[in-house]
């Protein structure tokens, strides 16, 4: 497969694209060109520029629609978008297509399979998405972050499924210096650090929580630093609380966190959604977790995900509900008071990622492609 080409499509979320950039990374560093192709809405994503631009394409894959009234705008609009993959399949000399899933993916799933060229499709969470259900049938392999997932697809492509565990980016592999990481973010003079991090559009009620954990337990947050990313929309109103309230503890705010790989090597305890990229990456980096599951998340696949985890002894679950100062504090200082506790949560954390994951997908789909 050296001088065969294959294509990645992932977008909609961070937790799409950022497995797609790990796929990405595996296929160059076996030899084998890759372009990855995501949504116009995407470029908002600095994850997008480890991407090299020569390999870069966007394209106007359209969001399902509402309401009936939208319906012919969408077809349009999605059969534009199967078109210009289909050009772009064909001017490339694209061999294979890889669906990250997400809507983004399905116009070019839906043009690979009108040039009759193999598709392939990741999915990221316990419960897949509709369109990696729905293109299921038209794979040649689907590969798999948990082994719950095979239950929600179609009996006769089951024996197409491989457990091989979510593409994790090169990055979050390499381990960054611990004294350097929280210099970054000047942290150095704390003892212990927490990571919030809500997912890539950031997470209200993560930061309503993390407000009112600083205000009720000041003593407990004298030694304790906080890596605390809120997302573009919440930044500046949670930055002028904390300023009105005159709270005098170490936190380093920001919407975004560009180098990713510096706060998991910074953190002692994350505090996060539970999407399966995010999840995964902090696994990675062997943090343990307190994951918060989005309560609205499509079939509530992020409670199934946390669940899998906290199952597993790599995480603390709690419901959206009781994610509050007074039931969630309690759970934050043990782990972070409690060293043997941690370590445990963080083998068994790196485990259940499953750090070769990309490897695994490259290697099989080289081999379904001699």
């Amino acid at each position: 497969m050296k001088n065969k080409t294959v294509l990645i499509i992932g977008g909609g979320t961070g937790g799409h694209i950022t497995p797609g950039i790990a796929l990405y990374e595996a296929f160059r560093e076996a030899g084998i060109p890759a372009l990855f192709l995501t949504g116009k809405a995407d470029a908002r994503f600095s994850s997008i520029s480890d991407i090299h631009e020569d390999d870069l394409r966007f394209y106007g894959a359209p969001a399902l629609f509402n309401s009936i009234l939208s319906l012919p705008s969408f077809m349009i609009r999605f059969t534009w978008a199967i078109f210009k993959a289909f050009r772009m399949i064909r001017k490339d000399d694209i061999q294979a297509v890889i669906g990250m899933g997400g809507y983004v993916s399905a116009p070019a799933l839906l043009a690979a399979k009108l040039a009759k060229i193999s598709i392939y499709l990741c999915e990221q969470n316990s419960v897949p998405g509709k369109v990696t259900v729905k293109l299921s049938p038209y794979s040649t392999k689907i590969f798999a972050t948990f082994e719950a997932s095979t239950s929600y697809f179609p009996e006769q492509v089951r024996d197409r499924i491989l457990i091989t565990g979510n593409p994790i980016r090169k990055k979050i592999l390499v381990p960054v210096n611990r004294d350097t990481a929280r210099r970054k973010y000047n942290l150095q003079h704390c003892g212990s650090i927490i990571l919030v991090i809500g997912g890539s559009q950031g997470a209200l009620t993560l930061n309503n929580l993390m407000l009112d954990l600083v205000k009720q337990y000041p003593e407990e947050f004298r030694d304790v630093g906080i890596i605390w990313s809120t997302g573009e929309y919440s930044y500046r109103k949670f930055k002028d609380a904390l300023n009105e309230k005159n709270i005098n503890i170490s936190i380093y705010m920001s919407p975004y966190i560009n180098d990713v790989e510096y706060a998991y090597s910074a953190a002692d305890v994350a505090i996060s959604r539970a999407g399966a990229g995010v999840m995964m990456e902090l696994a990675a980096a062997g943090i343990p977790s307190i994951l918060i599951p989005f309560p609205y998340a499509a079939m509530d696949h992020q409670k199934k995900n946390a669940m899998e985890f906290a199952a597993k002894g790599a995480a603390k679950m709690i419901e959206n509900e009781n994610a509050v100062a007074d039931k969630t504090g309690p759970v934050l200082f043990e782990l972070l008071q409690n060293r043997t506790m941690r370590q445990r949560m963080s083998a068994r954390a790196r485990t259940a990622a499953q750090v070769d994951g990309a490897q695994k997908i490259v290697k099989e789909i080289m081999e379904l492609n001699q």
